[in-house]
């Protein structure tokens, strides 16, 4: 008998009926039988007939928040931001800047040749909205890097290191200006020659072009891309362990140079030495630098990049192994945000670049594979009020 078909009995009323709660001794359809049980029977034979029925479907739960940082600095990931756009095939996310304008998001990146021919993104404010800019293939080829924003008299441009031997002049909007391919002499001391990063102190007449894959050595050239017969760094020679570029004023992958604002020094990122050191810029506006001191952060083992926060007081420095620290003025570690320890089954491995920008949100670019990460700043009350220490 089809279990729609029960007499006096539908299924649902057997459920309330076969409950023990609800058992009552009344006579069922044939006179003698007590309902719940005439019914208890109908409903086993429902199951064997149609199957067990379904299990109820559960509401999906809600998606925990994905919190990190400590001190006065913790950040909320929001997946929602920083989408590629349309077309775009993203191999390593590489340099960041904030357009001061604007404060829109510059992004370049290193695509995936095969079907990509762009290499920057420009993004709104708050991570949306991302549009491809740049003259495509002749800024693009080789492996776009290190991006540095210039302001030169009432003008702002950019400046692209790329691994392949080329440095790029553009507008924001990646209009190109100048190109400049190959090592600036051909002293032997000058190869390999792999770009990683600019530095473009305010009102010098000098840009300083770090070689942190390539020879080591930082190159200075004048806004018009001519080299100013000022080099300095190099190798050095091999330390105890073999290791060469441990001296003071060596590297060991200059992976970035900066200027930092706070102190009015030149700031070299010494990637595998584990140490940032300080330049002093020559007073009287030649393009010589002279060093000045050295500092480690324990928790940050392989530093890419140093960029003061828009406070000018702090800087936010992402390390290779996966954590972003934010230093204060003294240039101690007073936050962390564990990114691959938080995003890693994301594929947000290894942070090479991170800035914060001007509403005090976090942006970090990962290397192998290239991801981008937003992270909103909490108030400090709202992180505690969640467990968050």
């Amino acid at each position: 008998m089809p279990p729609n078909h029960f007499p006096n009995c539908m299924l649902s009323r057997c459920n309330e009926l076969t409950n023990l709660d609800q058992f009552q001794p009344q006579t069922g359809h044939d006179g003698k039988t007590p309902h719940a049980v005439e019914c208890l029977a109908s409903k086993m034979l429902a199951i064997f007939i149609m199957g067990a029925p379904a299990p109820i479907a559960q509401a999906p739960k809600a998606q925990a928040s994905v919190i990190g940082g400590y001190g006065d600095f913790f950040f909320q990931y929001e997946p929602s931001r920083l989408p590629m756009p349309a077309g775009t095939s993203l191999n390593n996310a590489h340099g960041l800047v904030v357009d001061p304008l604007t404060n829109e998001i510059i992004l370049t990146y290193e695509p995936n040749h095969d079907s990509d021919s762009h290499c920057m993104v420009r993004f709104k404010p708050d991570g949306t909205g991302g549009v491809t800019i740049g003259d495509g293939t002749g800024l693009c080829e080789g492996t776009p890097h290190g991006l540095r924003l210039s302001a030169e008299g009432s003008d702002l441009f950019l400046y692209h290191a790329n691994s392949d031997a080329t440095l790029h002049k553009t507008t924001l909007d990646g209009k190109l200006l100048w190109t400049v391919k190959g090592a600036p002499t051909a002293d032997p001391a000058f190869q390999p020659n792999k770009p990683t990063w600019f530095a473009a102190p305010p009102g010098s007449k000098f840009v300083y072009m770090a070689d942190g894959y390539g020879s080591n050595y930082v190159h200075s050239y004048t806004h018009d891309g001519v080299y100013a017969n000022y080099s300095f760094g190099g190798r050095g020679r091999r330390g105890r362990r073999g290791r060469r570029g441990t001296d003071i004023g060596k590297f060991h992958t200059c992976h970035c140079i900066n200027y930092d604002a706070r102190v009015g020094k030149i700031i070299v990122t010494d990637r595998e030495n584990h140490r940032h050191q300080y330049f002093d810029l020559n007073p009287t506006g030649g393009p010589q630098l002279t060093y000045s001191s050295v500092f480690t952060t324990p928790g940050l083992e392989r530093p890419c990049t140093h960029h003061v926060a828009p406070d000018g007081v702090h800087a936010v420095v992402p390390s290779l192994e996966g954590p972003v620290g934010i230093l204060d003025g003294t240039n101690t570690l007073v936050s962390l945000v564990n990114v691959s320890g938080l995003l890693g089954n994301q594929g947000h491995l290894h942070p090479h670049d991170a800035i914060m920008l001007p509403s005090g949100d976090l942006v970090v670019a990962t290397w192998k594979p290239g991801r981008l990460s937003y992270w909103r700043k909490l108030p400090k009350e709202q992180a505690q009020g969640r467990g968050v220490n």
